[in-house]
């Protein structure tokens, strides 16, 4: 297993993580309620995560691009297309979990309102992040860089 297979591993890994944590402060922030020390630490650590899924895959994007890419294209040119896809729900899931991180963790205390719509925004980057790291799932088993010799 090479360096960049393992790399494209972890970042699927995280990816997935990242789905299962971003439910979990949109259902802490569902009720609107100020936040806690816990739910603080919930949106702060989802955010991170999915920081992390993200910067993941900004690290082994050039390579993959130089040397995965086409050959996904002419592997299956569909997949190449839902790779083109999952890239841009990536950057809608990682722009929507800062927008909603910084909403909840700066709004002020009565504010139940943008609490709540930022639970909603946390549900909507956790059905899409599913969505991408589902996406990513088929196009490595279609072509990644185990395919890379």
């Amino acid at each position: 297993m090479t360096g960049w297979r393992i790399l494209e591993a972890l970042h699927g890994h995280a990816a997935v993580l990242a789905a299962a944590a971003l439910a979990h402060p949109a259902i802490l922030l569902r009720k609107g309620a100020p936040m806690s020390f816990r739910t603080r630490l919930a949106v702060a650590l989802t955010v991170g995560v999915v920081a992390l899924a993200f910067a993941s895959g900004l690290v082994i994007y050039a390579t993959y691009v130089d040397r995965v890419r086409v050959q996904l294209f002419l592997r299956n040119p569909s997949a190449g297309l839902l790779f083109e896809t999952k890239e841009h729900l990536a950057f809608a899931v990682t722009a929507i979990t800062l927008g909603a991180g910084v909403a909840a963790w700066f709004a002020p205390a009565p504010d139940r309102a943008l609490r709540r719509a930022a639970a909603l925004a946390f549900g909507v980057a956790a059905i899409l992040c599913l969505v991408t790291s589902g996406l990513g799932t088929y196009i490595a088993g279609v072509h990644g860089f185990g395919g890379v010799r």
